[in-house]
C-alpha cells in the first residue's frame, strides 16, 4: 500500500490501519523530519458530520500541542484533487508499541505507574481546562515518545464539554469506559475522564482491563456486564500501598459523583503516594494560572501548578510488541450509530517526538516562587501545596443486630466539606455531608471514612464492629 502524495512529504511507508483511516509513515522535507500522517482511505463517504469531527480533532489536539505528554500535531490539510482530495492530519512520529502493548506482557513497577499516572492526569486535566473531554482514554491511546515519556492521543472522538449532551453518535471501548456510558446515560464528562484514566493507570500496574478475567469470558457482553455490576476489583499487587489500590477503586466507582472529581484530583492523590512511600517525586504539568486555595495562614500562596518543562525519568525499554488483544476494540455505545472519524487501529505507530524537555534541578532543595504574569507558568516543588486534610475519627457501636457508626473531625466541619465512606468487605460506598451510618446485620462490619475538603481527600479512618 502506498500513501497519497502530499506536497513538501515523502512517503515511507505504510504504518496501520483503523476505522476509516489509514497511518502512513512520511518524511517531511523541510524542516527534515519524519512524521506519522492519519489519512481517511479512498471511497470512503466522508459527511459534514465526518469533516466535523476530523476538524474537531484537529483542533483540539492543535489546542493541546504544548503539553508535554499530548501528542502534538504539526499541521493539518486535504489531498490534492488528482489525490482524491483526502483529509489528513501530520502528528509527530515515535515508533512503537503503545504503553497497552508494553505492559501486556511486563506490568510497570508501581514507583512508575504512579510516576505515568501522574502526567497522564495532567494531561486529561489540562484537555479539561480547555473545555475538551477525551471520552476514549486507554492504554493504547497513549504512545511513547523517544524520550520515553507518555503521551495521550486520538481525540478523535473528543467532545466540548458544553456539546456533549448534543451528541447523536458516540463510540466506546468497552473495558475502558464507565457504567454511564456503557448503559447510554451519558455521552461523556469530566467523571467518565476520570473512570477511564483510573482503568488506564490500573491496567499499567496489572496488564489488563480492570474487569477482564484471565482465562475467563471477555466478551464484550460479559465485560459490559461486569462494569455495569461488578465492585470495583482490587490490584492483587503485594508491592501496592493501599492508598493506591482505594485510590483506583474510588476511580472505577459505579457512581459518577464518588469519584475523584477532577484530574488534578487524581494527580495530587498519586503524589500523596508517592511521598508516603518514599518515591522520586513527579511534578504535575498543568495548563492555567493561579488557583484559588491557598495554604492556610500564607498569604498569595495559591495552588498553581502550571505547564514547565519537566525531568526526564526514562521508564521501561521498549518491549516486542504483541497483537492487540480484543478487549480492546472500540464499537459504538448502544442506541447509537457508529462514529466514521474513530479511533485508529494501532494508535501505538503515531506519537510524539515530543516537546524538547530539559532537567529541573535543585534535587528535592525548594524552588525560588517565580514573579507571576499571565504568561509565567511552574510546578511547584511542594508535593501537595495546600495544608494537610485532617483525618476524622471514626466510632461504631452494635446494639442487638444494628450497627451505627459516628464520625467527625477536630476543628468541625467547613463550608463545602463531605465525607466519603466505604465498606471494605462487599465494596459499597456513598459520598455525602452526612456523619452518621446504620447497618442492620450480624457479623463483623467494618467502615473506611474520609473527609473531603476542597476535593482534596484525607487518609482514611477505618473502624470495625464485632
Amino acid at each position: 500500500m502506498s500513501g497519497p502524495r502530499i506536497p513538501g512529504f515523502t512517503y515511507l511507508q505504510h504504518l496501520g490501519s483503523g476505522g476509516f483511516a489509514d497511518v502512513f509513515l512520511y518524511q517531511q522535507e523541510w524542516p527534515q523530519q519524519q512524521v506519522a500522517v492519519k489519512v481517511v482511505r479512498p471511497g470512503v463517504a466522508f459527511t459534514d458530520h465526518e469533516k466535523s469531527l476530523f476538524t474537531s480533532e484537529a483542533n483540539a489536539m492543535a489546542t493541546l500541542a504544548d503539553h508535554p505528554y499530548i501528542v502534538d500535531v504539526i499541521t493539518a490539510g486535504v489531498t490534492e484533487p488528482d489525490q482524491g482530495g483526502l483529509p489528513y492530519l501530520v502528528m509527530r512520529y515515535c515508533p512503537p508499541p503503545d504503553l497497552g502493548a508494553r505492559v501486556r506482557s511486563q506490568p510497570m513497577s508501581v514507583p512508575e505507574a504512579i510516576s505515568t499516572g501522574i502526567k497522564l492526569a495532567s494531561a486529561v486535566e489540562t484537555a479539561h481546562r480547555s473545555g475538551i473531554i477525551h471520552r476514549d482514554i486507554k492504554p493504547s491511546n497513549v504512545l511513547v515518545t523517544t524520550y520515553q515519556e507518555p503521551a495521550l492521543t486520538d481525540f478523535g472522538i473528543a467532545g466540548q464539554l458544553s456539546e456533549v449532551d448534543l451528541d447523536q453518535e458516540v463510540r466506546i471501548s468497552y473495558p475502558w469506559a464507565p457504567p454511564e456510558m456503557v448503559d447510554g446515560r451519558s455521552n461523556g464528562s469530566i467523571a467518565s475522564d476520570v473512570y477511564s484514566l483510573g482503568a488506564t493507570i490500573w491496567n499499567l500496574l496489572t496488564g489488563r482491563s480492570p474487569f477482564s478475567v484471565p482465562g475467563g469470558d471477555n466478551s464484550s457482553r460479559s465485560l459490559t456486564t461486569r462494569v455495569l455490576h461488578a465492585a470495583p476489583p482490587s490490584l492483587q499487587r503485594p508491592d501496592a500501598p493501599p492508598a493506591l489500590d482505594r485510590l483506583l477503586q474510588l476511580c472505577l466507582a459505579k457512581r459518577p459523583e464518588l469519584r475523584p472529581q477532577s484530574a488534578l484530583e487524581v494527580a495530587r492523590e498519586l503524589q500523596r503516594v508517592e511521598s508516603a512511600s518514599g518515591y522520586a517525586r513527579t511534578p504535575i504539568a498543568v495548563a492555567g494560572d493561579r488557583l484559588t486555595t491557598p495554604v492556610a495562614g500564607t498569604p498569595d500562596a495559591g495552588d498553581v501548578t502550571a505547564l514547565k518543562p519537566v525531568s526526564i525519568e526514562a521508564t521501561a525499554p521498549a518491549r516486542p510488541q504483541r497483537p492487540p488483544a480484543p478487549e480492546d476494540e472500540s464499537r459504538p455505545a448502544p442506541g447509537r450509530g457508529p462514529v466514521v472519524w474513530s479511533a485508529v487501529a494501532g494508535a501505538a505507530l503515531v506519537a510524539i517526538a515530543g516537546i524538547l524537555v530539559v532537567t529541573l534541578g535543585g534535587g528535592d532543595r525548594p524552588e525560588p516562587k517565580p514573579e507571576l504574569t499571565p504568561n509565567a507558568s511552574f510546578t511547584p516543588s511542594d508535593v501537595v501545596p495546600e495544608a494537610p486534610v485532617p483525618q476524622p475519627t471514626v466510632k461504631g457501636q452494635r446494639s442487638g443486630d444494628r450497627v451505627t457508626f459516628t464520625w467527625r473531625v477536630v476543628g468541625g466541619v467547613k463550608p463545602g466539606d463531605t465525607w466519603l465512606w466505604r465498606r471494605p468487605d462487599t465494596g459499597a460506598s456513598e459520598r455525602g455531608a452526612a456523619q452518621e451510618l446504620t447497618f442492620t446485620e450480624l457479623g463483623r462490619i467494618c467502615l473506611q471514612v474520609q473527609l473531603i475538603r476542597r476535593g482534596e481527600p484525607s487518609t482514611s479512618t477505618q473502624q470495625c464492629v464485632e
